[in-house]
């Protein structure tokens, strides 16, 4: 059986095991990070559909990364069309039918973010109804459970990788505490090394 997140991170560092508090902040810290670098294809695996059926919009207050949005086009076939991205100074424009450039139908809806408010919201043209609903595809940050092996929503082969986030931190927080450079620098520097490698990894590069 795997060891848990916490006894990985705790075997990579040395961390007393009494601060899970900081612990979760550092994993959770570390899968925002993480997703915010991952290649399309992996995101995809930390994803959430989100309905929006009427024309007020969406508060994406909470929601990560917006990955694409589609619109049910209402005929009987139960058909979802991807929904064009506009920029939000021509949303006005998306329910006019004599701007051919963005105007958004059945078939090809259209979709904008308006960040002007407090919090930004997200519209889809035509209207989403009930019947013609729309399904916004975003980033879901998931809890880490430190007793688990494994983090829910979130690609397997990035798991390894908020451990050793969460090490680099509980690295700092030693050399800061300890203040015995000698020790944790090494260890500290083997641990930036070895996360900048597999993030270049996981995004298809090459670390230089």
């Amino acid at each position: 059986m795997a060891e848990s997140i916490k006894n990985q991170v705790d075997a990579l560092t040395g961390f007393a095991g009494t601060e899970d508090l900081a612990l979760q902040d550092w994993c959770e810290a570390g899968v925002v990070e993480i997703i915010n670098q991952l290649p399309m294809k992996l995101k995809e695996k930390c994803m959430a559909v989100t309905p929006l059926v009427n024309g007020s919009g969406i508060d994406l207050d909470g929601f990560g990364e917006v990955l694409f949005v589609q619109r049910e086009t209402g005929d009987s076939t139960t058909i979802y069309a991807p929904c064009r991205k506009i920029p939000s100074m021509y949303g006005g424009m998306a329910g006019d039918s004599t701007n051919l450039l963005y105007f958004g139908t059945a078939t090809d809806p259209v979709y904008w973010v308006d960040g002007t408010g407090d919090v930004s919201k997200l519209y889809v043209k035509p209207d989403p109804t009930s019947n013609s609903d729309a399904k916004i595809f975003h980033v879901s940050h998931p809890q880490v459970n430190l007793a688990s092996s494994e983090i829910g929503n979130f690609p397997d082969e990035a798991n390894y990788l908020v451990v050793l986030y969460a090490a680099i931190r509980a690295t700092e927080r030693l050399m800061l505490d300890e203040e015995d450079q000698e020790v944790y620098a090494p260890q500290l520097g083997t641990l930036k090394q070895d996360y900048a490698q597999g993030l270049a990894t996981l995004k298809g590069g090459q670390q230089g």
